[in-house]
């Protein structure tokens, strides 16, 4: 060891003061400041609010809103942001280092149907009437895998599932017939999501839920802002907005049956425009055998702030899908044999959809605003599905042949079969199995223009808003036939049915704020022009004289009025809603004529007097919190009176249009079971809904009833169990003179 010398030893001293007094200087020279950034209306966290000090130093907020930033003594001066939001610069001393909680409010810039209030609670409080928000840190809490795992935990929705990645979601809100979502009003960032949201408003495309950052469902009177199928519910997926900060971002899970996602993005915000770019891609071999799905979607997005007073908003994005899909592989005795069995290897689900969106807003005054939308997409699919028939499982074997059978039904080798034990089987003609093609083509735009503005009177802020929108979808229908083999993807046409539809639609609505009470009327119009034409009938006719030959021609118009009355209450709002909706008629039921009370096919050159499906909806509701904001949500009690009732399930129409009743109640809360100074949280959500439905009048005509389906002793049993309950409500008719 080394023994230092007396000039030595001072050189070391003099050294060690020198940096000492560098240090301490630039400890000097700054300070750290801490806070907490919140939405100003719902008091939610903005997690990732960029925090920015004079001179540089930045941070973001975690997802509690907090934040530790260090600023410099010569310029102490910090700037929050956040995409949508006021931009705020705070000056801040040694001696408040503590900046506490600090209230953003959304700019007037903002688009709504892009931008998530930060909130704590579980529904809009600008949205009049029962809702649900489904918020960014819930979605992120649950990591769901698809959007039905979400869904479910919303009061008066329920889901059906039968794909494993929700692609084809069955959702029903407050009673609806589910299949397929046909009967709510699906969209995307404010944009109608189905292919055909009037024609076919059957969800055959569905957001996958790693690219959504929260969810709305939208029930009651101010339902009648969206768009038609307004009767019973609507969802909208909001996407995620580019991050504050450039952020990459990847993801990558994966799981038992070769699930996996993978996620790949990258985005930021520089000064006024923000923009994100995103690729997706799932894969999963499904719940039974030959199942596989694959799902590949990419998607990008703009948002600029232009000026103080003009945003625009700028999306496009495609998705593209292969899936074995089947609908039909199963029986009761082969899910009891083997549920995984699914013989059908070649079916193939094939789909793609192009979409994109533009929405500009512009802020023709502090008061006034005017927000211009056009949005656009492109849908495509190919089923190619196999013939099909059912028949016993001890001639399986014998029907199909000794290839066939130990290729794909070799599990049913030595058990004992009983006679009411069925299989499944591809049907055979001539040797061979064949295959169909169900082939959709959908194009769907629209412009929406919406003008607001606020106004006073009687000392009070009241909110005017006025919308139009001119939409148009056609829809080309072909199903295709192959009999030489169950792999065929060609076939020849055996229906060919071009449709097409136009609207101009509308609404009027004002906010009016009277003291404690909100009186919200709104008025809704739509007038709809459609025309049905079977293009292959016309092609084989050779007197066919004009390409508009075979064109059956449907329009109608629907007024729908809507009032919600609100009364502010401590910690919250009782409130109270009736309006008239609609259902529009699709492809399923749009073209009948209805004949001495009975639907029926029109004669030639008779006019289709279709109506569309109307309700009168009543709710009466409660949302807000109490015992100190520790538990928080909403309750509602509802009637939803359908007249004109047609379309009631798969095969299922209405031939003589009924009236039905559904009358119900839900409730969803959220307790905090933690305290607001722990820094950890603990919620209890509870969600639960109760309702019954009763037919009041029409004719029902059930197609599958005693025709696809195959029954048993029991169900027949079930069946004549239910007619002897309810004899009035059912027609018999006998087979011959021994009954």
């Amino acid at each position: 060891m080394k023994t230092l010398k007396p000039g030595e030893m001072k050189t070391l001293v003099v050294g060690l003061g020198l940096l000492l007094a560098v240090v301490v200087a630039n400890a000097q020279d700054g300070f750290e400041v801490t806070g907490r950034v919140v939405d100003a209306s719902g008091g939610g966290p903005l997690a990732g609010a960029q925090i920015v000090a004079a001179g540089g130093t930045g941070t973001v907020a975690d997802r509690n809103g907090a934040f530790r930033v260090r600023v410099s003594s010569d310029d102490p001066h910090v700037t929050i942001s956040f995409l949508g939001y006021l931009t705020q610069t705070l000056t801040v001393s040694e001696g408040q280092t503590d900046l506490g909680t600090i209230s953003m409010e959304i700019s007037p810039t903002s688009l709504n149907e892009i931008i998530v209030s930060a909130t704590s609670q579980n529904y809009r409080s600008d949205f009049k009437g029962s809702n649900f928000t489904i918020s960014p840190r819930d979605i992120s809490n649950t990591n769901p895998l698809n959007t039905e795992e979400v869904l479910k935990t919303v009061p008066g929705v329920n889901i059906v599932g039968d794909m494993g990645l929700s692609n084809r979601p069955n959702i029903s809100i407050r009673g609806s017939w589910g299949r397929r979502s046909r009967k709510i009003l699906l969209l995307e960032d404010g944009s109608p999501a189905a292919p055909a949201p009037y024609i076919a408003p059957g969800t055959y495309y569905n957001p996958l839920s790693d690219r959504v950052q929260a969810i709305e469902v939208y029930k009651g009177a101010d339902m009648l802002r969206y768009g038609p199928n307004n009767m019973y519910g609507a969802v909208n997926y909001i996407t995620a907005l580019p991050p504050q900060a450039p952020e990459l971002r990847v993801k990558l899970v994966g799981g038992s049956r070769n699930y996996a996602t993978g996620l790949f993005s990258y985005g930021g915000t520089w000064q006024n425009l923000g923009a994100l770019v995103e690729a997706v891609h799932k894969k999963f071999d499904g719940f039974t055998d030959n199942a596989e799905v694959e799902v590949l979607n990419l998607n990008a997005k703009i948002f600029a702030k232009l000026s103080e007073d003009q945003s625009l908003y700028f999306k496009v994005s495609a998705q593209f899908e292969d899936n074995q899909a089947t609908l039909s592989a199963l029986t009761p005795f082969t899910f009891r044999v083997d549920p995984k069995q699914q013989p059908f290897d070649a079916e193939y689900f094939d789909m793609r959809r192009y979409g994109m969106d533009i929405i500009h807003k512009w802020l023709i005054s502090p008061t006034m605003s005017l927000t211009s939308k056009v949005y656009a997409s492109d849908f495509e699919r190919d089923w190619w599905r196999q013939v099909t028939t059912v028949i016993r499982a001890a001639d399986v074997q014998a029907y199909v042949g000794d290839k066939i059978f130990n290729e794909r039904y070799s599990y049913l080798s030595g058990l004992t079969f009983g006679d009411e034990d069925y299989v499944r089987v591809g049907r055979i003609t001539d040797g061979r199995e064949s295959t169909t093609d169900s082939q959709w083509v959908f194009t769907v735009s629209g412009i929406q223009e919406t003008f607001e503005a606020d106004w006073q009177g009687g000392g009070k802020t009241h909110h005017f808003e006025g919308a139009i929108k001119l939409h148009q979808e056609s829809y080309r229908d072909r199903y295709l036939a192959a009999n030489n083999s169950r792999w065929a993807r060609t076939g020849n046409p055996t229906s060919d049915n071009k449709y097409h539809l136009w609207s101009v639609s509308g609404h009027v609505r004002n906010e009016f704020n009277i003291n404690r009470i909100n009186v919200t009327p709104i008025l809704r119009f739509e007038h709809i022009e459609m025309y049905r034409q079977n293009v292959l009938a016309a092609a084989q006719d050779p007197d066919t004289m004009s390409p508009d030959a075979g064109k059956l021609h449907s329009s109608y118009n629907v007024v729908m009025p809507g009032l919600t009355v609100g009364y502010e209450i401590s910690g919250g709002e009782v409130y109270g809603s009736v309006y008239q909706g609609f259902i529009a008629p699709s492809k399923i039921f749009g073209f009948f004529v209805e004949r001495n009370g009975v639907l029926t096919d029109p004669l030639e050159g008779e006019n289709v007097n279709i109506k569309p499906e109307l309700s009168l909806n009543l709710e009466l509701g409660w949302q807000g919190s109490v015992l100190d904001g520790r538990v928080s949500g909403q309750a509602a009690l509802f009637s939803t009176t359908v007249r004109n009732f047609i379309a009631a399930g798969e095969n299922e129409l209405f031939m003589q249009p009924g009236r039905v009743h559904i009358r119900g109640f839900e409730v969803g809360l959220a307790a905090m079971l933690t305290s607001s100074a722990s820094p950890h949280s603990l919620r209890l959500s509870l969600n639960a809904t109760m309702l019954t439905s009763e037919v009041l009048e029409g004719v029902l005509q059930d197609k599958d009833m005693f025709s696809t389906v195959v029954h048993n002793s029991a169900t027949r049993q079930e069946f004549i169990d239910r007619v002897n309950s309810n004899r009035q409500a059912y027609e018999l008719y006998i087979r011959n003179d021994r009954g």
